[in-house]
Protein backbone atom coordinates (compact mmCIF):
# COMPACT_ATOMS: atom_id res chain seq x y z
CA UNK A 1 0.00 0.00 0.00
CA UNK A 2 1.29 3.48 -0.85
CA UNK A 3 0.02 6.98 -0.14
CA UNK A 4 0.77 9.89 -2.50
CA UNK A 5 0.29 13.53 -1.51
CA UNK A 6 -0.80 15.96 -4.19
CA UNK A 7 -0.66 19.76 -4.02
CA UNK A 8 -3.48 22.17 -4.76
CA UNK A 9 -1.38 23.54 -7.61
CA UNK A 10 -1.38 20.14 -9.28
CA UNK A 11 -5.16 20.09 -9.22
CA UNK A 12 -5.40 23.55 -10.71
CA UNK A 13 -3.18 22.59 -13.63
CA UNK A 14 -5.36 19.54 -14.27
CA UNK A 15 -8.75 21.20 -13.86
CA UNK A 16 -11.31 21.52 -16.64
CA UNK A 17 -14.87 22.80 -16.68
CA UNK A 18 -17.33 20.13 -15.64
CA UNK A 19 -21.09 19.82 -15.55
CA UNK A 20 -21.94 19.27 -11.88
CA UNK A 21 -24.95 18.07 -10.00
CA UNK A 22 -27.12 20.93 -8.74
CA UNK A 23 -25.63 22.59 -5.66
CA UNK A 24 -27.83 24.42 -3.17
CA UNK A 25 -26.39 27.87 -2.57
CA UNK A 26 -24.88 28.63 0.85
CA UNK A 27 -25.05 32.12 2.31
CA UNK A 28 -22.40 31.19 4.88
CA UNK A 29 -19.77 31.13 2.14
CA UNK A 30 -20.45 34.82 1.58
CA UNK A 31 -20.36 36.13 5.13
CA UNK A 32 -17.00 34.89 6.41
CA UNK A 33 -13.88 36.94 6.96
CA UNK A 34 -12.29 34.97 4.09
CA UNK A 35 -14.72 36.36 1.54
CA UNK A 36 -12.08 38.75 0.18
CA UNK A 37 -9.30 36.16 0.22
CA UNK A 38 -7.56 37.85 3.15
CA UNK A 39 -8.42 35.94 6.33
CA UNK A 40 -8.02 37.72 9.63
CA UNK A 41 -5.97 35.64 12.04
CA UNK A 42 -6.12 37.19 15.53
CA UNK A 43 -3.94 35.79 18.27
CA UNK A 44 -4.68 35.37 21.95
CA UNK A 45 -3.64 38.97 22.64
CA UNK A 46 -6.52 40.44 20.64
CA UNK A 47 -9.15 41.11 23.30
CA UNK A 48 -12.00 41.91 20.96
CA UNK A 49 -14.92 40.28 19.19
CA UNK A 50 -14.36 39.56 15.48
CA UNK A 51 -16.09 41.90 13.05
CA UNK A 52 -17.44 39.28 10.64
CA UNK A 53 -20.35 36.86 10.98
CA UNK A 54 -18.25 33.75 10.36
CA UNK A 55 -14.79 34.38 11.75
CA UNK A 56 -11.80 32.15 11.13
CA UNK A 57 -9.43 32.29 14.08
CA UNK A 58 -5.94 31.03 14.69
CA UNK A 59 -3.53 30.78 17.56
CA UNK A 60 -0.50 28.84 18.64
CA UNK A 61 -1.93 25.44 19.50
CA UNK A 62 -0.78 23.75 22.67
CA UNK A 63 0.11 20.07 22.70
CA UNK A 64 -2.99 17.83 22.90
CA UNK A 65 -5.20 20.94 22.63
CA UNK A 66 -8.23 21.01 20.35
CA UNK A 67 -9.32 24.59 20.98
CA UNK A 68 -8.55 28.27 20.55
CA UNK A 69 -9.65 30.65 23.32
CA UNK A 70 -11.05 34.02 22.19
CA UNK A 71 -11.08 36.77 24.85
CA UNK A 72 -13.42 39.75 25.00
CA UNK A 73 -13.24 42.80 27.25
CA UNK A 74 -16.52 44.24 28.50
CA UNK A 75 -17.22 47.96 28.53
CA UNK A 76 -16.93 50.02 31.71
CA UNK A 77 -20.14 49.94 33.74
CA UNK A 78 -19.49 52.10 36.82
CA UNK A 79 -19.86 55.88 36.98
CA UNK A 80 -16.89 58.23 37.15
CA UNK A 81 -16.15 60.94 39.73
CA UNK A 82 -16.54 64.68 39.39
CA UNK A 83 -15.49 67.92 40.98
CA UNK A 84 -13.35 67.39 44.08
CA UNK A 85 -14.55 63.83 44.62
CA UNK A 86 -11.77 61.40 45.47
CA UNK A 87 -10.75 59.17 42.55
CA UNK A 88 -8.13 57.16 44.42
CA UNK A 89 -9.20 53.59 45.16
CA UNK A 90 -12.17 53.78 42.83
CA UNK A 91 -10.55 52.01 39.91
CA UNK A 92 -12.99 49.74 38.09
CA UNK A 93 -11.92 46.23 37.18
CA UNK A 94 -12.62 45.58 33.51
CA UNK A 95 -14.70 42.45 32.98
CA UNK A 96 -13.09 39.78 30.82
CA UNK A 97 -15.06 37.02 29.10
CA UNK A 98 -13.79 34.06 27.09
CA UNK A 99 -15.21 31.84 24.37
CA UNK A 100 -13.70 28.48 23.42
CA UNK A 101 -13.58 27.52 19.74
CA UNK A 102 -12.92 23.80 19.28
CA UNK A 103 -11.77 21.93 16.18
CA UNK A 104 -11.44 18.38 14.88
CA UNK A 105 -10.41 16.68 11.65
CA UNK A 106 -12.83 15.35 9.05
CA UNK A 107 -12.17 13.35 5.91
CA UNK A 108 -14.01 12.32 2.79
CA UNK A 109 -12.83 9.46 0.56
CA UNK A 110 -13.86 8.73 -3.04
CA UNK A 111 -13.12 5.61 -5.06
CA UNK A 112 -11.06 6.46 -8.15
CA UNK A 113 -10.54 2.99 -9.59
CA UNK A 114 -10.01 2.77 -13.34
CA UNK A 115 -9.01 -0.81 -14.02
CA UNK A 116 -6.67 -1.60 -16.87
CA UNK A 117 -5.25 1.88 -17.43
CA UNK A 118 -1.91 3.33 -16.41
CA UNK A 119 -1.40 5.94 -13.70
CA UNK A 120 -1.17 8.96 -16.00
CA UNK A 121 -3.74 7.92 -18.59
CA UNK A 122 -6.37 10.44 -19.62
CA UNK A 123 -9.18 8.28 -18.22
CA UNK A 124 -7.50 8.06 -14.83
CA UNK A 125 -6.79 11.80 -14.58
CA UNK A 126 -10.38 12.61 -15.52
CA UNK A 127 -11.69 10.28 -12.80
CA UNK A 128 -9.41 11.77 -10.15
CA UNK A 129 -10.33 15.34 -11.14
CA UNK A 130 -14.03 14.53 -10.79
CA UNK A 131 -13.39 13.04 -7.35
CA UNK A 132 -11.40 16.12 -6.31
CA UNK A 133 -14.26 18.40 -7.36
CA UNK A 134 -16.88 16.28 -5.59
CA UNK A 135 -14.89 16.17 -2.34
CA UNK A 136 -14.47 19.96 -2.45
CA UNK A 137 -18.24 20.32 -2.91
CA UNK A 138 -18.84 17.93 -0.01
CA UNK A 139 -16.73 20.06 2.33
CA UNK A 140 -18.60 23.19 1.19
CA UNK A 141 -21.91 21.51 2.06
CA UNK A 142 -20.40 20.29 5.33
CA UNK A 143 -19.35 23.84 6.17
CA UNK A 144 -22.89 25.08 5.76
CA UNK A 145 -24.23 22.23 7.93
CA UNK A 146 -21.59 22.99 10.56
CA UNK A 147 -22.48 26.69 10.71
CA UNK A 148 -26.21 26.01 10.94
CA UNK A 149 -25.75 23.45 13.73
CA UNK A 150 -23.26 25.60 15.62
CA UNK A 151 -25.65 28.53 15.69
CA UNK A 152 -28.56 26.46 16.99
CA UNK A 153 -26.77 23.92 19.21
CA UNK A 154 -23.40 25.42 20.07
CA UNK A 155 -21.08 23.46 17.78
CA UNK A 156 -20.94 21.25 14.69
CA UNK A 157 -21.23 17.48 14.94
CA UNK A 158 -17.46 16.92 14.88
CA UNK A 159 -17.02 18.75 18.20
CA UNK A 160 -20.28 17.79 19.98
CA UNK A 161 -20.58 14.07 19.13
CA UNK A 162 -18.58 11.55 21.18
CA UNK A 163 -18.33 9.19 18.18
CA UNK A 164 -15.72 11.45 16.62
CA UNK A 165 -13.55 11.47 19.78
CA UNK A 166 -13.65 8.01 21.32
CA UNK A 167 -10.59 6.78 19.37
CA UNK A 168 -8.28 9.58 20.50
CA UNK A 169 -5.68 8.84 23.16
CA UNK A 170 -6.01 11.95 25.35
CA UNK A 171 -9.46 13.34 24.52
CA UNK A 172 -12.04 10.53 24.61
CA UNK A 173 -15.26 12.56 24.67
CA UNK A 174 -16.58 15.53 22.71
CA UNK A 175 -15.10 18.75 24.17
CA UNK A 176 -18.31 20.73 23.75
CA UNK A 177 -21.76 19.72 24.94
CA UNK A 178 -24.76 20.72 22.85
CA UNK A 179 -26.56 23.81 24.10
CA UNK A 180 -29.50 25.64 22.56
CA UNK A 181 -28.96 29.30 21.69
CA UNK A 182 -29.33 31.55 24.75
CA UNK A 183 -31.07 34.30 22.73
CA UNK A 184 -34.54 33.25 21.56
CA UNK A 185 -37.62 35.25 20.55
CA UNK A 186 -40.94 34.65 18.78
CA UNK A 187 -44.04 36.68 17.76
CA UNK A 188 -45.92 38.02 20.77
CA UNK A 189 -43.23 37.11 23.30
CA UNK A 190 -43.57 39.29 26.40
CA UNK A 191 -41.18 37.53 28.79
CA UNK A 192 -38.04 35.44 28.47
CA UNK A 193 -38.45 31.67 28.22
CA UNK A 194 -37.42 29.74 31.31
CA UNK A 195 -34.12 28.11 30.41
CA UNK A 196 -32.17 25.15 31.75
CA UNK A 197 -28.51 24.14 31.69
CA UNK A 198 -29.61 20.60 30.75
CA UNK A 199 -30.17 20.26 26.99
CA UNK A 200 -33.24 17.97 27.18
CA UNK A 201 -34.97 20.10 29.82
CA UNK A 202 -34.12 23.27 27.95
CA UNK A 203 -35.64 21.83 24.78
CA UNK A 204 -38.80 20.86 26.68
CA UNK A 205 -39.19 24.42 27.98
CA UNK A 206 -38.69 25.92 24.52
CA UNK A 207 -41.09 23.52 22.80
CA UNK A 208 -43.76 24.14 25.45
CA UNK A 209 -43.56 27.86 24.71
CA UNK A 210 -43.46 27.62 20.93
CA UNK A 211 -46.26 25.06 20.51
CA UNK A 212 -48.76 27.59 21.87
CA UNK A 213 -48.04 30.12 19.12
CA UNK A 214 -51.14 30.23 16.91
CA UNK A 215 -50.66 28.77 13.45
CA UNK A 216 -51.96 32.03 12.00
CA UNK A 217 -48.82 33.83 13.20
CA UNK A 218 -46.88 34.84 10.12
CA UNK A 219 -43.43 36.19 9.42
CA UNK A 220 -44.56 39.71 8.62
CA UNK A 221 -43.05 43.18 8.76
CA UNK A 222 -43.96 43.16 12.45
CA UNK A 223 -41.89 39.98 12.88
CA UNK A 224 -39.00 41.60 11.05
CA UNK A 225 -39.32 44.55 13.42
CA UNK A 226 -39.00 42.06 16.27
CA UNK A 227 -35.80 40.66 14.75
CA UNK A 228 -34.34 44.13 14.26
CA UNK A 229 -35.28 45.16 17.80
CA UNK A 230 -33.48 42.11 19.17
CA UNK A 231 -30.52 42.84 16.91
CA UNK A 232 -29.90 46.10 18.78
CA UNK A 233 -28.50 43.95 21.61
CA UNK A 234 -25.86 42.48 19.29
CA UNK A 235 -22.47 43.72 18.13
CA UNK A 236 -22.89 45.37 14.70
CA UNK A 237 -21.01 44.36 11.56
CA UNK A 238 -20.38 47.88 10.22
CA UNK A 239 -20.11 47.10 6.53
CA UNK A 240 -22.01 47.95 3.37
CA UNK A 241 -24.10 46.09 0.82
CA UNK A 242 -24.80 47.86 -2.46
CA UNK A 243 -24.18 51.22 -0.81
CA UNK A 244 -26.45 50.54 2.17
CA UNK A 245 -25.04 50.50 5.70
CA UNK A 246 -25.44 47.00 7.15
CA UNK A 247 -25.10 46.31 10.86
CA UNK A 248 -26.84 42.93 10.96
CA UNK A 249 -27.83 40.01 8.75
CA UNK A 250 -31.18 38.29 9.09
CA UNK A 251 -31.38 34.89 7.40
CA UNK A 252 -34.94 33.70 6.81
CA UNK A 253 -36.28 30.43 5.46
CA UNK A 254 -37.97 30.34 2.07
CA UNK A 255 -41.35 29.99 3.83
CA UNK A 256 -40.68 33.04 5.98
CA UNK A 257 -39.46 34.94 2.90
CA UNK A 258 -42.64 34.04 1.02
CA UNK A 259 -44.81 35.27 3.89
CA UNK A 260 -42.85 38.52 4.13
CA UNK A 261 -43.04 39.17 0.38
CA UNK A 262 -46.84 38.78 0.58
CA UNK A 263 -47.26 41.01 3.63
CA UNK A 264 -49.12 44.20 2.58
CA UNK A 265 -46.98 46.44 4.79
CA UNK A 266 -43.77 45.01 3.31
CA UNK A 267 -45.13 45.36 -0.23
CA UNK A 268 -45.97 49.00 0.40
CA UNK A 269 -42.55 49.63 1.94
CA UNK A 270 -40.68 48.07 -0.98
CA UNK A 271 -42.71 49.58 -3.83
CA UNK A 272 -40.28 52.38 -4.52
CA UNK A 273 -37.21 50.46 -3.38
CA UNK A 274 -37.02 47.94 -6.21
CA UNK A 275 -34.86 48.44 -9.26
CA UNK A 276 -34.77 46.72 -12.60
CA UNK A 277 -31.93 44.59 -13.88
CA UNK A 278 -29.90 41.61 -12.65
CA UNK A 279 -29.42 43.13 -9.15
CA UNK A 280 -33.16 43.18 -8.49
CA UNK A 281 -33.82 41.67 -5.05
CA UNK A 282 -36.60 39.49 -6.42
CA UNK A 283 -33.98 37.73 -8.52
CA UNK A 284 -31.06 37.67 -6.12
CA UNK A 285 -32.61 36.21 -2.97
CA UNK A 286 -31.88 39.42 -1.08
CA UNK A 287 -35.18 40.70 0.25
CA UNK A 288 -33.88 44.14 1.13
CA UNK A 289 -32.07 46.28 3.68
CA UNK A 290 -34.43 47.27 6.48
CA UNK A 291 -33.27 49.50 9.33
CA UNK A 292 -29.63 48.59 8.61
CA UNK A 293 -30.43 44.87 8.58
CA UNK A 294 -29.77 42.90 5.38
CA UNK A 295 -32.55 40.32 4.96
CA UNK A 296 -31.57 37.23 2.95
CA UNK A 297 -33.47 34.09 2.03
CA UNK A 298 -31.52 30.97 3.04
CA UNK A 299 -32.73 27.89 1.21
CA UNK A 300 -30.81 25.64 3.63
CA UNK A 301 -32.64 26.95 6.69
CA UNK A 302 -33.05 24.33 9.44
CA UNK A 303 -36.33 23.69 11.27
CA UNK A 304 -37.39 22.72 14.78
CA UNK A 305 -39.52 19.57 14.93
CA UNK A 306 -41.87 20.13 17.88
CA UNK A 307 -42.98 16.51 18.13
CA UNK A 308 -39.50 14.99 17.93
CA UNK A 309 -38.06 17.87 19.99
CA UNK A 310 -35.04 18.25 17.78
CA UNK A 311 -33.54 20.51 15.14
CA UNK A 312 -33.38 19.18 11.58
CA UNK A 313 -30.77 20.30 9.03
CA UNK A 314 -29.79 20.12 5.40
CA UNK A 315 -26.89 17.68 5.63
CA UNK A 316 -23.99 17.24 3.17
CA UNK A 317 -25.64 14.10 1.81
CA UNK A 318 -29.18 15.45 1.58
CA UNK A 319 -28.04 18.74 0.06
CA UNK A 320 -27.42 17.00 -3.26
CA UNK A 321 -30.47 14.75 -3.35
CA UNK A 322 -33.13 15.47 -5.94
CA UNK A 323 -35.46 18.25 -4.87
CA UNK A 324 -38.61 16.87 -3.29
CA UNK A 325 -41.58 18.11 -5.28
CA UNK A 326 -43.39 19.34 -2.17
CA UNK A 327 -40.98 20.14 0.64
CA UNK A 328 -38.00 21.29 -1.38
CA UNK A 329 -34.33 20.58 -0.93
CA UNK A 330 -33.15 18.07 1.66
CA UNK A 331 -36.70 16.82 2.14
CA UNK A 332 -36.99 18.50 5.52
CA UNK A 333 -40.49 17.49 6.50
CA UNK A 334 -42.04 20.89 7.10
CA UNK A 335 -45.60 20.58 8.43
CA UNK A 336 -48.01 23.16 9.74
CA UNK A 337 -48.57 22.66 13.46
CA UNK A 338 -45.55 20.35 13.82
CA UNK A 339 -42.48 22.35 12.80
CA UNK A 340 -41.12 25.85 13.35
CA UNK A 341 -39.24 28.06 10.92
CA UNK A 342 -36.12 29.76 12.28
CA UNK A 343 -34.91 33.23 11.34
CA UNK A 344 -31.32 33.81 12.39
CA UNK A 345 -30.25 37.29 13.46
CA UNK A 346 -26.49 37.69 13.01
CA UNK A 347 -24.05 40.30 14.23
CA UNK A 348 -20.27 40.32 14.43
CA UNK A 349 -18.58 37.07 15.40
CA UNK A 350 -21.65 34.82 15.41
CA UNK A 351 -19.55 31.76 14.55
CA UNK A 352 -15.90 31.18 15.42
CA UNK A 353 -13.90 28.65 13.42
CA UNK A 354 -10.33 27.56 14.15
CA UNK A 355 -8.94 26.65 10.73
CA UNK A 356 -5.92 24.53 11.58
CA UNK A 357 -5.42 23.56 7.94
CA UNK A 358 -7.50 23.65 4.79
CA UNK A 359 -8.11 20.70 2.48
CA UNK A 360 -5.15 18.38 2.18
CA UNK A 361 -5.11 15.62 -0.42
CA UNK A 362 -3.72 12.10 -0.44
CA UNK A 363 -4.19 9.07 -2.66
CA UNK A 364 -4.15 5.50 -1.42
CA UNK A 365 -3.04 2.89 -3.96
CA UNK A 366 -3.28 -0.86 -3.36
CA UNK A 367 -3.13 -4.07 -5.35
CA UNK A 368 -0.59 -2.72 -7.83
CA UNK A 369 -2.70 0.36 -8.59
CA UNK A 370 -6.00 -1.44 -9.17
CA UNK A 371 -7.56 -0.29 -5.89
CA UNK A 372 -7.29 3.50 -5.63
CA UNK A 373 -8.96 6.02 -3.32
CA UNK A 374 -8.66 9.80 -3.13
CA UNK A 375 -8.95 11.38 0.34
CA UNK A 376 -9.55 15.00 1.27
CA UNK A 377 -8.87 16.00 4.88
CA UNK A 378 -9.55 19.24 6.70
CA UNK A 379 -9.08 20.39 10.31
CA UNK A 380 -11.58 22.96 11.53
CA UNK A 381 -14.58 23.43 13.82
CA UNK A 382 -17.64 25.68 13.89
CA UNK A 383 -18.56 27.17 17.26
CA UNK A 384 -21.24 29.58 18.45
CA UNK A 385 -19.35 32.25 20.37
CA UNK A 386 -20.90 32.13 23.82
CA UNK A 387 -18.58 34.08 26.11
CA UNK A 388 -18.27 32.87 29.68
CA UNK A 389 -17.18 34.67 32.82
CA UNK A 390 -18.23 35.45 36.39
CA UNK A 391 -20.80 37.77 37.88
CA UNK A 392 -19.82 39.94 40.85
CA UNK A 393 -21.30 37.38 43.21
CA UNK A 394 -19.11 34.68 41.70
CA UNK A 395 -21.90 32.93 39.77
CA UNK A 396 -21.31 31.71 36.23
CA UNK A 397 -22.08 34.12 33.40
CA UNK A 398 -22.82 33.32 29.76
CA UNK A 399 -23.04 36.20 27.30
CA UNK A 400 -23.82 36.02 23.60
CA UNK A 401 -23.78 39.39 21.84
CA UNK A 402 -23.47 38.15 18.28
CA UNK A 403 -26.64 36.29 17.26
CA UNK A 404 -30.22 35.32 18.09
CA UNK A 405 -33.01 33.02 16.87
CA UNK A 406 -36.56 34.09 15.95
CA UNK A 407 -39.16 31.31 15.58
CA UNK A 408 -42.39 31.38 13.56
CA UNK A 409 -44.80 28.51 12.78
CA UNK A 410 -44.42 26.64 9.52
CA UNK A 411 -47.33 27.67 7.29
CA UNK A 412 -49.41 25.39 5.11
CA UNK A 413 -47.10 24.89 2.13
CA UNK A 414 -48.77 25.18 -1.25
CA UNK A 415 -47.51 25.87 -4.76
Amino acid sequence: MAVFNMSEGWWKTQSKKKTKDNQVGSVWLQVSNKRDGLPSIPNAKDAKVPKEVLHYVGSELEKNSFKVTIPMLEGLKEDGVGGLQTAEGKGETVGALYADAFWNTSRKVVNVNVKGVELHSVAYLETVKDAHSNISDFFADDKDYGCQMALLEGGDRYITNDDYWKDYTEQKTAPRAKSIHPNIAYPGMSAAITRSATYATDMDNIVNELKDIPGSARFSLASLDGCVDYAQRLKPLNYSANGNKVDYLILVSKEQARQLRRDPEWIELMKSAEKRGPDNRALSGILGVYLNALVIQDIRSPILNLNAKKFEYVTPVEANLDADKFYGYAKLNRKQGETMEIARVLGAGAIGCPLVYDIQWSENKRDHGYQNELCGEIARGFNRLDFRGKEKDGSAKIKNISSALYFTPTPAITY
